[in-house]
């Protein structure tokens, strides 16, 4: 036998199958264990939170499933030790102002959620370490296909009767399935959609066709509730996308064009009857939702939310405690003046700062190739343009806001190797696996 180089003891523990799939774009080298399992378990059930009999209950068991899943994927690492990001630090220390909030006002609910949002956010940061963006984007897609085929056999007939025109029960129809409230359909289906039209690093087969399926089957669901919000939300991450693509003269920008022309054309011949549709299913024309209602009332409830915070005392400075912005006695509908109540004018800054942060940061990334880093650029924005009209970015109650915490704290990390599953640049990644099937080839050869 001739002697040779010792191999890397990282190498020696995994099979060679195994070693590169951290970093190659390759999902059939992708493990999917019990662990992972279980996390698709907490993104479907939390779907269920709404449900007007069970909601509590329903909350309960898809945090604790989150919980259990980044237990088993913490106690099945190699490396026990996880790194704090600047991102991570700022929402941690929501957690210690809340207490100090809740014990000044002895709100004891706010203190219980304190300490579930805490054993939950280390959860989603355990989660983000210690999967590879792969095995994560793929938890994300079975979830979809898993909540989407459950809303297909349950409430299919009604969702296809919602989308038919001239119906008279329309606001009746407007409940999204598993009875969740449109504006948080609007969230979690338009975040379904964002995060489904950036799964490029998936190489499933038709793939490009469960992805068509799934983002035409969430504008369904968002069109029958008349989810407006995260409509205009998708929209407008649609428009971000369309002009970074031009701008760099990407060669989807000629699909882009041919699209846009057509639907141009579309538009010549069935504008009146695009109109009417789109007039009947948003309440485009109706005195409480129309395009007169100043944001269906929101304009107004927005100006009341900053008026009760500028009239706190401490409060204004730590906020009141966590889930504690329903003592108000009426919704603001905007999860940045929500975090001002909540969390004080100066965490709300700090934390919006480290979001702004992490999405300049992915844009960097997925312009140098980094797949990941474009599904978490594209998924934190459309959550920014969301979070304007609804209250759920910081949040642990559904599924996308979950996985929007998972998804920021990965972007947030700075690439350390101790993690074998960081969230580096695809060319990047490739060039480290060749060189571990090279040495392992090396070490095969010369010891035969």
């Amino acid at each position: 036998m001739t002697s040779s180089a010792p191999i890397d003891p990282q190498q020696k523990l995994l099979p060679r199958k195994v070693w590169p799939s951290p970093y190659r774009s390759s999902s059939s080298s992708v493990s999917f264990g019990l662990r992972h399992l279980v996390l698709c378990a907490a993104a479907v059930v939390l779907m269920f939170s709404n449900d007007d009999s069970n909601a509590v209950a329903f909350q309960a068991l898809g945090v604790m499933l989150f919980v259990l899943s980044g237990a088993m994927f913490f106690v099945t690492g190699t490396d026990l030790t996880l790194e704090i990001t600047p991102f991570d630090t700022v929402v941690l220390i929501s957690v210690p102002v809340s207490y100090s909030a809740a014990a000044l006002s002895q709100d004891s609910y706010s203190l219980m959620h304190t300490t579930l949002f805490l054993v939950t956010y280390l959860s989603a940061m355990i989660i983000a370490r210690r999967t590879t963006a792969e095995e994560l984007i793929m938890c994300i897609r079975i979830s979809t296909i898993a909540v989407l085929a459950l809303v297909a056999i349950v409430f299919g007939d009604t969702l296809i009767a919602g989308l038919m025109p001239g119906q008279l029960k329309r606001w009746e129809l407007r409940e999204a399935p598993f009875g969740m409230h449109p504006n948080l359909a609007g969230f979690n289906y338009g975040g379904f959609i964002v995060m489904a039209a950036n799964s490029g690093l998936l190489k499933w087969r038709y793939n490009y066709l469960i992805t068509t399926a799934i983002i035409g089957f969430c504008l369904a669901v968002m069109l029958v509730a008349s989810a407006r919000g995260g409509l205009l939300a998708v929209a407008l991450t649609l428009a971000v996308y369309v002009s970074i693509e031009i701008l760099r003269g990407q060669r989807s920008t000629i699909y882009l064009i041919i699209i846009g022309t057509a639907f141009i054309i579309l538009s010549f011949f069935y504008w009146d009857s695009i109109v009417a549709y789109a007039f009947e299913m948003l309440d485009l024309d109706s005195k409480q939702r129309g395009l007169q209602s100043g944001g269906t009332g929101r304009f107004e409830i927005w100006a009341r939310g900053i008026d009760y915070i500028s009239n706190r005392s401490w409060e204004i400075f730590i906020g009141s405690g966590l889930r504690t912005a329903g003592n108000m006695g009426f919704p603001v509908e905007s999860s940045y003046i929500n975090l001002a109540v909540e969390s004080g004018v100066f965490l709300t800054a700090a934390i919006l700062i480290s979001f702004l942060s992490v999405l300049a940061r992915s844009y960097r990334k997925q312009g140098s190739g980094s797949s990941f880093h474009r599904f978490a650029f594209y998924t934190l924005l459309f959550a920014m343009f969301q979070s304007i009209f609804n209250r759920y970015l910081i949040a642990i109650g559904n599924p996308f806001s979950l996985m929007l915490l998972v998804i920021a704290s990965k972007a947030s990390i700075k690439g350390n190797q101790r993690y074998g599953a960081t969230p580096e640049n695809n060319f990047t990644g490739e060039h480290a696996a060749a060189k571990a099937d090279a040495a392992i080839n090396k070490e095969l050869d010369t010891s035969t």
